[in-house]
């Protein structure tokens, strides 16, 4: 905790030269800044005990893409893996409006580390069309854009069934529309791009953490559509890519716990195509909301494709805000393919969330989960049942 706090205190201190040197510009330059911050904790109720992926259990993976695991290993309570720091910027040339946005996050307790998030530039075209240009998320989810905002999100970690992938960001050109039709707002939004990364957290809670695998999304084609009306909102994406990874040095034997060759040639850089399909359904009126997610993946010739679904009750009542929420994973076997029906990925989480609103700008949760694993008896790593009570300060400013 203390190398968090230093390394959060540096990366201030590395920016504030900027902020105060946009601040003070007088070349047409003017600059805003916000940040963010997320502290938590947690502690494994109870679960399936053993060793997995180098991991004590029974274990909860918050965040897929982030290597972020609660794990009984850790002791009776675990200062969150999400718990994180960031810091967002945008210069903007007050005659053209042409604009530069950087985010950067710091993560992790025991060795912090930033991470680049965003770096794009845009320019409006016009009032209703604006152009991006750079590093931005990929515009999968209901929450994407803001996913790493813990005040922004209902809970205190994400839904790991449904977010939390391989690829969560992308470098390339997107073009932002927004139109009135009649009573409706429409954003619709066209991307084009690739992404990289290297020492994949998503692979990782798979393969192994000792295990080093990078992946590859080529070709990143794709867009999403808001509609927005009163008390109603409904989003659709649609995402497709080549995509390929490489464990560079092997994967973690699940019955030995030993670092092995990948046998899987898919492992040694097969490249694939994806076709990504999401829909959100949001209802939010007077002190209800009822938001519901679906994703399904289609990877032809693949042994499997995946679902994932959520769907969460709100209910506001002056500064207290509980939910109650279920999401559910099912990499579903490709038999034509030769996938087995033993051996899918199947898991289900019910969550029940407490939030505290204490000022504007921050507040405190509670939540409990309690995940099922109902894989095939061929799948591996096989986590097992797990219960996680987890707390959560977020702030804004």
């Amino acid at each position: 905790m203390i190398k968090f706090l230093r390394s959060s205190l540096y990366l201030a201190v590395c920016l504030t030269p900027l902020v105060v040197q946009a601040e003070s510009a007088q070349d047409g330059f003017a600059f805003t800044g916000s940040g963010f911050a997320t502290i938590g904790a947690g502690h494994i109720v109870s679960g399936t005990p053993g060793f997995i992926s180098g991991k004590q259990c029974p274990c909860f993976v918050p965040d897929f893409a982030q290597e972020d695991v609660y794990h009984s290993g850790a002791g009776y309570v675990q200062i969150a893996p999400s718990t994180k720091l960031g810091l967002q910027g945008t210069i903007t040339h007050t005659d053209s409006r042409f604009a530069i946005t950087t985010q950067v996050i710091l993560r992790d307790i025991d060795s912090p580390h930033a991470t680049l998030e965003l770096l794009f530039a845009s320019y409006p075209v016009s009032d209703s069309l604006t152009l991006h240009v750079g590093r931005k998320r990929i515009p999968l989810f209901y929450y994407s854009d803001v996913q790493d905002v813990g005040f922004a999100l209902p809970w205190t970690h994400l839904p790991p069934q449904l977010y939390g992938w391989e690829a969560v960001n992308y470098n390339g050109i997107s073009v932002q529309h927004v139109a009135q039709l009649g009573e409706w707002d429409v954003v619709t939004n066209l991307l084009a791009g690739k992404e990289h990364v290297t020492n994949s957290g998503y692979w990782a809670i798979y393969n192994g953490e000792v295990s080093k695998t990078n992946v590859q999304w080529n070709h990143l084609v794709g867009g999403n559509i808001t509609l927005h009306q009163s008390w109603f909102e409904a989003r659709m994406a649609y995402i497709q890519s080549d995509t390929s990874r490489v464990a560079r040095n092997g994967v973690i034997n699940p019955l030995t716990q030993t670092l092995q060759a990948a046998t899987d040639p898919f492992l040694l850089g097969q490249i694939t195509q994806q076709r990504i399909y999401t829909s959100a359904l949001n209802f939010d009126f007077e002190s209800w909301v009822l938001l519901g997610e679906l994703l399904y993946i289609d990877r032809p010739g693949a042994t499997f494709n995946d679902f994932a679904d959520r769907i969460g009750i709100t209910h506001r009542m002056d500064d207290w805000e509980f939910s109650v929420g279920i999401s559910e994973y099912i990499g579903k076997a490709n038999t034509a393919a030769g996938g087995d029906p033993q051996g899918q990925e199947h898991h289900l989480n019910r969550a029940l969330t407490v939030r505290r609103f204490l000022t504007a700008n921050s507040d405190l949760k509670a939540q409990f989960d309690s995940q099922h694993d109902l894989g095939g008896i061929h799948w591996q790593p096989k986590f097992g049942d797990v219960s996680l009570l987890s707390l959560a300060y977020d702030r804004v400013f």
